[in-house]
């Protein structure tokens, strides 16, 4: 057997090159070397002595894994088969013997005879160093992205630019209802949402895909497969490429409703009187200013101020807590005698107001007319020793006043007239003027 140094690949008895180097955008080392069907090196050129800072003769005619190893020889078992079979292959390992150690691509080339037969194979190194640690330290960002999605404890969902799923994080599968397998390849968004909120969903996501929106977050309920309701709140984010179509759309999901139902409680107690449960003053004058803009020409808005007479002795004699059982029946009864649309609530203390929309002045004759009756009756039922009635001031849109203020003190100065007249009746305001003398109507009854 004949070992070799030699300073280029060419073979020694035709002076032809053997093979050509493959590795694209790489660097070579410059380390070449062949090696015998026992993986023995024959050959190795100067810069591979030169690094190896040995001489030929304590290299040539030791094996790979003589020389390097088992596990090299282990990485390089199969490159040299397919070599030995005609195929050009190549592997990677980690070079320990380098200082400091550098990951190289080793290609494997078949050396054949003139007749074709492959008789030793021929390995050049290539430095993919800073390949390898950089795929590695994308692999391991990608890896800390995948265990974040994974184990956030928010839903995260992800899609393409067509709104098929590409990520269901088990937190989503745990939230939704729907397992990835069951998601994966689909445009599944829209799983869950009723028909009523379908049509404002669907435009969300079609406004981001379409570029109008670049994020955004909605609420909205959801009901799992299992039929459970919950409301879940979206946190959208779309990627686009440089043309500025949508390649993904990230979502993450939470669920929200403790907190929405919190809200409501919050906005129930802000918008209705703790004690009665009719509207609570700000909530009124809210609905007065909405009545006031949405009524129509030839509409009357009328404003019942309603004031208890006689409540004071029910405190002193009764108690306080007959009191507010008197309160709470009031509201109920003036909430019983008024339309749908019409709306009742409570100033403080022993004042209510109605607002409704009517059609004539008349209209507003029956209704406070109602009140009045209603107040008594309340009373009459549940305390028959004290007897409660109620002064009843309208005041109406546009013959009154043009504002919710105005027509408020409007209706509280006809209710001081209907006291004055001797209680238990109503009074209509009879004109703009503060000291008008409003329209005094006895009730029937009396």
């Amino acid at each position: 057997m004949r070992f070799i140094v030699a300073t280029n690949l060419r073979d020694f008895s035709q002076g032809r090159l053997i093979f050509q180097p493959t590795g694209k955008g790489i660097t070579g080392i410059g380390w070449q070397n062949r090696w015998d069907r026992q993986a023995r090196l024959t050959f190795c050129n100067p810069p591979y002595l030169r690094w190896a800072k040995r001489s030929a003769q304590d290299l040539l005619g030791y094996t790979l894994a003589e020389l390097f190893g088992p596990d090299a020889w282990a990485r390089a078992r199969d490159a040299f088969a397919q070599a030995f079979n005609g195929q050009v292959a190549d592997y990677e390992r980690l070079l320990t013997h380098l200082h400091p150690p550098r990951w190289g691509r080793v290609q494997v080339f078949p050396e054949r005879t003139a007749q074709g037969e492959i008789v030793a194979v021929y390995t050049i190194a290539f430095d993919i160093h800073n390949d390898v640690v950089l795929a590695e330290a994308l692999r391991r960002s990608n890896w800390m992205l995948e265990q974040h999605m994974r184990n956030a404890p928010w839903g995260v969902v992800e899609t393409d630019g067509d709104l098929r799923v590409t990520r269901w994080s088990p937190a989503a599968e745990a939230l939704l209802g729907y397992s990835s397998e069951q998601s994966l390849g689909l445009a599944c968004l829209d799983r869950g949402v009723s028909l009523d909120e379908l049509a404002g969903w669907q435009g969300v996501l079609q406004s981001i895909r379409a570029g109008e929106l670049q994020s955004t977050v909605v609420q909205r309920p959801h009901q799992r497969p299992d039929g459970q309701n919950i409301w879940t709140e979206w946190t959208l984010s779309a990627l686009r490429d440089p043309a500025g179509s949508m390649v993904s759309l990230l979502c993450f999901v939470r669920d929200v409703s403790d907190q929405v139902r919190r809200q409501a409680r919050l906005l129930r107690e802000a918008e209705y009187d703790a004690l009665t449960g009719v509207l609570s003053r700000r909530a009124i004058m809210q609905r007065l200013d909405a009545a006031l803009e949405r009524r129509q020409p030839g509409e009357l808005l009328a404003v019942c101020f309603v004031d208890l007479d006689g409540f004071k002795p029910v405190n002193d004699r009764l108690g306080h807590n007959e009191g507010d059982r008197l309160l709470k029946h009031v509201a109920q009864a003036l909430a019983a005698s008024v339309r749908g649309d019409d709306v009742v609530g409570r100033l403080g203390g022993d004042e209510f107001v109605v607002v409704g929309l009517l059609r004539s002045e008349r209209d507003a004759e029956r209704l406070a007319e109602k009140l009045v009756h209603a107040v008594r009756k309340a009373s009459e039922n549940t305390h028959a020793q004290v007897l409660v009635t109620a002064s009843v001031g309208v005041a109406m849109v546009p013959q009154h006043a043009s504002n919710n203020f105005d027509l408020l003190q409007r209706a509280d100065d006809a209710m001081y007239v209907a006291k004055r007249g001797g209680k238990n009746r109503w009074a209509i305001c009879q004109n703009p003027e503060p000291q008008a003398t409003p329209l005094l109507v006895t009730p029937a009854w009396e």
